[in-house]
């Protein structure tokens, strides 16, 4: 499953890419996730919503996952009970390396142990050829091996729920801040303040002058949401 394009700033589609097992919490902890990211107008892939009728799932799912900017791998219980949840994550995990994307991990109701080891409910992989299923063993151990967020117990699901959207939004601000147009790392309505070398014909001397730019909230949200 190689990458079928490299893409720029301007050829994302989606800001998030949630993977997770749709009979472990999609109607509960991840449609709660995705309520949460349309409150702060993340721009987040819903296959329920964002798959065209009549499409493969298998392309277009994968094309998803390529034009994201961050993919969230929601490890929870039936996770690798999944082929297809695992080929997600082979497909997250070769973007990473290729694309350089964003992974965040989510332990719900599993310890991080379990996936970075294959064992517990990790133990039994589905069927499949051996090097299908080493490929997924690997990503497993990888995405596992990245910094992640575990859902404490007793913990408020809706406060775990903003600590990832928080740190999705972190995330984001750090690659906007890289993006050409808005180096200077600037929040929205914010200044910013460049040093401009300015000859003065009266004192014969160069001075500085600081040149004050006042960033458009309009504008920046404009190319920040539309890339």
């Amino acid at each position: 499953m190689a990458p079928s394009f490299a893409p720029s700033s301007s050829s994302y589609e989606y800001e998030v890419f949630v993977s997770f097992r749709g009979a472990d919490n999609r109607t509960g902890f991840t449609s709660h996730l995705f309520a949460a990211l349309d409150r702060k107008t993340i721009h987040a892939y819903k296959d329920d919503i964002n798959l065209p009728r009549g499409e493969k799932i298998g392309p277009e799912l994968l094309k998803a996952i390529e034009t994201s900017r961050i993919a969230v791998v929601v490890f929870s219980k039936k996770y690798a009970t999944s082929d297809w949840c695992l080929d997600e994550l082979v497909k997250i995990m070769e973007c990473k390396r290729v694309f350089n994307q964003r992974v965040l991990p989510v332990f719900y109701h599993v310890a991080q142990p379990e996936v970075l080891e294959q064992k517990g409910n990790f133990a039994e992989l589905p069927n499949g050829p051996e090097d299908k299923r080493n490929s997924w063993r690997a990503a497993l151990t990888g995405a596992a091996n990245l910094a992640g967020l575990h859902l404490e117990p007793n913990r408020p699901e809706s406060e775990f729920i903003e600590e990832i959207v928080e740190n999705i939004l972190k995330k984001l601000n750090e690659e906007s801040s890289t993006a050409p147009s808005l180096r200077q790392n600037d929040a929205p309505g914010q200044h910013s303040s460049a040093t401009i070398p300015h000859n003065d014909a009266s004192s014969g001397q160069n001075t500085t002058i600081n040149a004050i730019a006042d960033w458009n909230r309009f504008f920046f949200f404009k190319i920040f949401f539309s890339r």
